[in-house]
């Protein structure tokens, strides 16, 4: 999937997420016709998930095509978010910056311990130490929220979208119902669009200011040496704390690699005795060190990371991914997903019908149409979990219900740890969710009573290394069971079995 095919999708998403009722696309407006014969049934026997990423494609494709034939409001809107920046006039700049930028002066003196290409090394020390640092740290320990580049980043961008989009104007002619849904839809797309593609715009900027700092340097250095055609540069140097040995020795760290490679020896403890004081001795061969040093410490790294950072972005760009956790895109992807999955459902010191219709659509949207979901086993209170049936070719998830009316139980920690030992010796990338049913306090109005006893349960859950996921909790939001089923599953999500 490419950025502008996610843009669509993020479009028809947002219009129909703002749009409930159908007033603004009708129901027949949302379905996609049906050839016979469609090659794609093929494919989606043969790959569901690919096949149902290519139709949600379609579907948005099909819809925004009507959309922007009767709003064409929309086109303005995908032209206001193609934010390009003109990379040749930002290294122009970058150049021409560098090279204005006098680090010497008009009296022509180089201090060799207070020289702000020394200034300039230190800066890009520490940035490289934060790259390090971000590569190392796992990125769920940190706070995506920090600031910092991606926070400036995801700023600018969003203001400079919200800053289009609100200069957009709808026809005069519709109603103000349309007015206010057109202009809901274009704010929510804008925010998915822009959280969507958070790393791709990130590792963008990164690019563009690893090659700025790059040309910029470069300038610095052209500068440099253009000025020393015409101008005599004298070196020297002075300070309160250091003597001319420790000068020599701080001098010849620094400057190391660039003597190795210039082949050019460093000036030795009587040359730095002379140096100290007002400058006076020729500052060619200083100009040489630090512009190699430069080179070396700054040019050649900036640019393999800007060569490293277009070649993800260019990766990213070419296959971006739809956010399936959404329930909107677990009820769109809901016919091609569930391929080779077995859910289990057990319900704990209790009865679950068979027919229960809202728990079999909630497992439906949840894993898939396509997975094989077993209903009405039922565990009595203090028995072991049952055996599951050994089938190497399909994954397993087992759901767990507990009704939220019975108090948690030292009982239901034993069971929940069996449990997870069992899964845990299938040797398959299987799962485990669990599942408060809230109905029980749900029918009787106690929201008081309910949160207590959730809290309760979560509390137990939590101490076995689980999570629980509320069911037909009154409180909760629209689709929050769905919103939340990643998060719940053990060990992890289950989109990788499917």
């Amino acid at each position: 999937m490419t950025l502008t095919q996610l843009a669509k999708v993020l479009l028809v998403q947002a219009c129909e997420e703002q749009d409930p009722d159908h007033k603004f696309i009708l129901r027949y407006e949302r379905e996609l016709p049906r050839h016979g014969n469609d090659p794609r049934d093929r494919t989606a026997a043969e790959d569901p998930m690919r096949a149902g990423d290519a139709r949600v494609i379609e579907r948005a494709e099909h819809i925004v095509d009507r959309l922007t034939q009767k709003y064409p409001v929309f086109n303005s809107a995908f032209a206001a978010l193609r934010i390009k920046i003109p990379v040749t006039l930002l290294i122009g700049c970058a150049l021409v910056g560098g090279f204005l930028a006098d680090p010497i002066g008009p009296a022509g003196h180089i201090n060799l311990l207070n020289f702000p290409l020394l200034t300039l090394l230190l800066w890009h020390a520490v940035a490289y130490i934060g790259l390090i640092y971000s590569m190392v740290v796992p990125r769920p320990s940190r706070d995506r929220s920090q600031p910092g580049l991606p926070g400036l980043v995801e700023w600018l961008l969003g203001l400079v979208v919200k800053g289009r989009l609100s200069r957009l104007r709808s026809d005069r002619a519709q109603s103000p119902d349309e007015q206010q849904w057109l202009a809901a839809s274009l704010a929510t797309y804008a925010a998915r669009l822009l959280h969507s593609s958070r790393e791709l715009l990130i590792t963008h900027a990164r690019s563009l200011l690893h090659v700025a700092a790059a040309a910029l340097a470069i300038g610095v250095i052209a500068g440099l040496y253009l000025r020393g055609f015409s101008f005599l540069y004298k070196a020297g140097w002075d300070s309160t704390f250091m003597e001319a040995e420790g000068v020599h020795t701080f001098l010849a760290i620094l400057f190391a690699p660039a003597g190795w490679f210039l082949r050019i020896p460093m000036p030795g403890v009587e040359a730095i005795i002379e140096l100290r004081g007002t400058a006076k001795a020729n500052a060619a061969i200083w100009i040489h060190f630090w512009a190699m040093t430069t080179v070396l410490f700054i040019v050649l790294p900036r640019t393999l990371l800007a060569v490293t950072a277009w070649m993800r972005k260019t990766r990213l760009a070419a296959d971006v991914q739809l956010p399936c956790d959404e329930p909107y895109f677990r009820r769109l992807l809901n016919p091609y997903r569930g391929k080779g999955s077995l859910v289990e459902v057990l319900a704990y010191s209790h009865r679950v019908k068979e027919a229960d219709d809202r728990l079999l659509a909630f497992l439906s949207d949840a894993f898939g149409v396509l997975a094989d979901i077993h209903m009405g086993h039922s565990v009595q209170y203090g028995q072991p979990p049952p055996q599951f049936q050994t089938d190497r070719d399909r994954s397993l998830c087992t759901v767990v219900l507990f009704n939220v009316a019975q108090a948690p139980e030292e009982t239901h920690s034993e069971f929940l740890e069996e449990l997870k030992a069992t899964i845990r010796g299938r040797g398959r990338p299987n799962m485990l969710l669990i599942l408060l049913d809230c109905e029980a306090y749900a029918q009787i109005d106690h929201g008081k009573r309910l949160k207590e006893r959730c809290q309760a349960w979560a509390t137990l859950v939590k101490a076995c290394g689980l999570q629980a996921l509320k069911y037909r909790d009154p409180s909760g939001p629209a689709d929050g069971e769905l919103g939340a089923l990643s998060d719940s599953l053990w060990p992890g999500d289950f989109r990788g079995t499917q």
